[in-house]
């Protein structure tokens, strides 16, 4: 039975920010923020606590070592929340899992290896923060002491764990524990097998973890795709956010055979496509009002909810182009799902 229904108008505000560069949020206005969201007629939007850098955006008290280097507001979360709040603006806050940094140059034995003990991802000296971390690992204590630092801290709407897939770790910690699940860690098929059990169990734990502390905020894991594997852990989803860019790595046919399976799994659905031209990262651009015009009215055709995704720039401005752009599709989606709402009713 379907629980939390969605928003309709949602933004995804990625805020991935290199320790290098200076200003982070000199220009951040909290009043002009959630103005310019609500004239584009966003009812939602995900707001960043920890990027795949590994900073934190807000007055960390656990961990101030990790706050942004550059960053001119130490509160510019709370000040994106309470702004929102006042606008009726829900926020979902955006914690990353296993893609940081910071984290895995600081505890590099926490980073997940393959068979040869070479981590998953960049190397080193390769530009990137695509090492991967191991969830079986300390690195979960951490990573629940800062979810808990931001439970307690904030009103919390929702939390968006990124980067959360399964991985055929062979760390000491997973060799430990598929030998005593009587696998072979010498096998490749064995670890895939573990490292799906182990991501399971994750998503559990962590779902049970944040339920002690908040009942009622959403709760979903990203891996960059829904399908079959998540059926057996539907239990620790609120709901399914699919991402889908279409004119990023996933193309046009990836949303509507997705979705025709994700929504037979009980939880609500929203689709998520990009402002961008191609994909993620390429915050430079905005594409087409056509082309996000079909991919939002394909959302709604295939009942699903709508999800736009942006990278605030690092001075911390919205971008008037871009949620001009959002806007006249959003209020186009506000008009037609006035309609189905009066159905559901």
């Amino acid at each position: 039975m379907r629980g939390f229904e969605l928003p309709f108008r949602e933004v995804h505000l990625d805020f991935h920010t290199s320790p290098d560069i200076e200003g982070v949020g000199v220009k951040f206005d909290a009043e002009e923020f959630a103005t310019t969201l609500e004239k584009a007629r966003v009812n939602s939007i995900t707001c960043f606590a920890r990027c795949h850098h590994g900073y934190l955006y807000y007055d960390s008290k656990k961990f101030p070592e990790r706050i942004h280097p550059h960053l001119v507001n130490k509160n510019l979360l709370r000040d994106q929340i309470e702004a929102c709040h006042k606008h009726g603006i829900r926020v979902p806050i955006y914690i990353t899992v296993q893609w940081d940094k910071y984290t895995a140059d600081e505890h590099p034995e926490w980073l997940a290896v393959d068979e040869s003990g070479r981590p998953f991802g960049n190397s080193t000296f390769e530009a990137g923060f695509y090492r991967k971390l191991c969830v079986n690992s300390p690195y979960r204590d951490f990573l629940k002491a800062l979810t808990l630092e931001i439970l307690e801290t904030f009103p919390v709407d929702g939390l968006f764990f990124d980067i959360v897939q399964p991985t055929p770790c062979a760390c000491r910690y997973c060799r430990e524990d598929m030998i005593k699940q009587g696998l072979n860690p010498a096998s490749l098929e064995d670890r895939k097998e573990f490292g799906q059990m182990l991501i399971n169990e994750f998503k559990r734990d962590m779902t049970n973890f944040v339920r002690q502390y908040n009942k009622d905020c959403t709760i979903f894991y990203n891996k960059g795709h829904v399908g079959p594997a998540h059926r057996p852990v539907v239990d620790a989803y609120t709901h399914f956010e699919l991402e889908t860019l279409p004119s990023g790595g996933w193309g046009y046919l990836h949303f509507p055979v997705t979705m025709r399976y994700a929504r037979n799994l009980g939880l609500d659905c929203l689709g998520q496509t990009g402002k961008f031209h191609t994909s993620w990262g390429d915050f430079h651009s905005f594409k087409n009002k056509a082309a996000l015009e079909y991919e939002c009215f394909r959302m709604l055709a295939l009942n699903a909810k709508c999800m736009i995704g942006d990278q605030l720039e690092p001075n911390g401005k919205l971008s008037d182009a871009v949620y001009e752009l959002i806007g006249s599709v959003y209020s186009q989606v506000e008009k037609k799902s006035r309609g189905v709402q009066e159905l559901n009713l």
